[in-house]
């Protein structure tokens, strides 16, 4: 083959034509790549400003709410200023709820008025306590459920009786909750 220059010129030739067709194909699909991003850029900038404002928003909102120190901690501080003493002696019991569509449910439950440590409340307390744990936390702890009993203490008629109800007392659970989204 080295024994006639035109055939060893033919096929280096050929060599370096396929060479230079395999770089342009590779330059043309890689160019076909990047005017696809380009043309998808403005409509992903938008989308990524819109998700950076949600981001600032949320960042803000945490930062005017009195979560810093937890959401035990709030919720123990708003029950302190409206007089409503929690009636377990430990911790308040927090709870990860099953994790479904848009994330796992963390909740919160808050046990009040049964024990002589912890007196029973009004519904206006309750009320103010709700409302200042939802304003304390600029609404991400939400008030997702109060079950309420009437106090039937010494020398008051039962529930159900027809008798008078002199005091608008009450005992029970409230739960708080809060949704994070995965």
């Amino acid at each position: 083959m080295t024994e006639d220059p035109v055939k060893l010129y033919v096929v280096v030739m050929a060599i370096l034509l396929c060479v230079l067709g395999f770089v342009a194909w590779t330059s043309y699909k890689e160019a076909s790549a990047y005017e696809a991003a380009l043309q998808r850029a403005p409509k992903e900038a938008e989308a990524l400003k819109d998700v950076a404002a949600d981001v600032s928003a949320l960042c803000d909102q945490l930062s005017k709410s009195k979560l810093r120190r937890g959401y035990k901690t709030l919720i123990l501080d708003a029950a302190t200023m409206n007089r409503l003493k929690h009636s377990h002696s430990g911790a308040m019991k927090d709870e990860s709820v099953g994790r479904g569509r848009r994330g796992t449910l963390k909740r919160f439950n808050y046990v009040f008025g049964g024990s002589r440590m912890s007196p029973p409340a009004t519904r206006d307390q309750i009320a103010r306590f709700c409302r200042q744990v939802e304003n304390d936390s600029r609404s991400i702890l939400k008030t997702l459920e109060i079950k309420l009993s009437r106090y039937t203490g010494a020398g008051e008629p039962a529930a159900g009786h027809q008798e008078k109800v002199m005091d608008d007392r009450y005992k029970g659970t409230i739960i708080f909750g809060f949704q994070v989204i995965e």
